[in-house]
């Protein structure tokens, strides 16, 4: 029987490490030590396995091919090196990723898979702080926040439980951390660029400290409109939030908004 030790959910905002020095130094400080505080959680719990729901920004996923949730199955996928991240393999483990797609079929949820997938921004930064030697296997979960019809945050919440049952069935003895990527209110490539719903903001991340996850599922597509295009990566929250409801969660960090970098800046640990 495996276990889920750990979740984690984390801003992936490119400018943290493509323009570090736009944001305050006291601001950009904080942040660096929430990755800090973050990394250290990975340390202590000691997963053999990440599994990482995060999600791309059109570079694997284009107009003509769409995936809700695509796995890969790739022993080692390519991490690609912009906004200053080290070019890298991301270990992967194929066995766990098949076994995971046969599992949610079997329980009548579909996911894809894909033989590779290069990891940008949304999936790189985040691991280059937590496992910066990059020496924890990673089954990474993309999900489409960009390109609409999008599928429900309910559903990404279900996938999230899917893979801890999955785990807890059929792991033999792993030990899974859960990695959800992204932010929470913003707008990306488009004249509100840089604009935050801090009252969204603030609704969400309390729903999620207080484990209250009612609301966050019962979410509509409008409302999350509410707080921005970029707010559809909740979708990557949602499914940690699933995969840990036996976990208690906490806020690590909270920067309503980082001057420069102009966006938010928020971190969750689930232990």
């Amino acid at each position: 029987m495996g276990q889920v030790v750990l979740g984690v959910s984390t801003v992936h905002a490119p400018f943290i490490t493509g323009a570090p020095k736009m944001a305050p130094d006291d601001r950009r400080q904080r942040v660096y030590d929430g990755f800090s505080q973050l990394r250290e959680h990975v340390r202590r719990a000691e997963p053999d396995l990440i599994v990482a729901f995060s999600n791309e920004h059109i570079t694997n996923f284009t107009p003509g091919h769409v995936s809700a949730h695509c796995v890969s199955l790739a022993l080692e996928n390519p991490a690609l090196p912009e906004f200053n991240l080290p070019k890298a393999g991301v270990p992967g483990d194929p066995e766990f990723a098949r076994g995971l797609v046969s599992y949610a079929y079997a329980n009548d949820f579909d996911l894809a898979y894909a033989a590779e997938l290069e990891l940008d921004h949304g999936t790189g930064l985040p691991l280059s702080f937590l496992t910066p030697d990059y020496d924890v296997p990673v089954v990474v979960i993309l999900q489409n926040v960009i390109f609409s019809p999008m599928a429900s945050v309910a559903r990404s919440f279900r996938l999230g439980e899917l893979v801890t049952r999955y785990v807890t069935e059929r792991a033999d003895n792993r030990r899974v951390a859960l990695l959800g990527t992204g932010g929470v209110s913003h707008w990306v490539g488009n004249s509100r660029h840089g604009d935050i719903n801090s009252e969204f903001d603030e609704w969400f991340l309390r729903q999620i400290a207080s484990g209250d996850y009612g609301p966050l599922v019962r979410l509509t597509q409008p409302e999350i409109d509410e707080a921005g295009d970029g707010a559809n990566e909740i979708r990557n929250w949602l499914a940690v939030a699933g995969g840990a409801q036996a976990l208690t969660p906490s806020v690590v960090l909270e920067e309503t908004f980082v001057p420069g970098w102009n966006t938010s800046a928020y971190q969750v640990v689930w232990q």
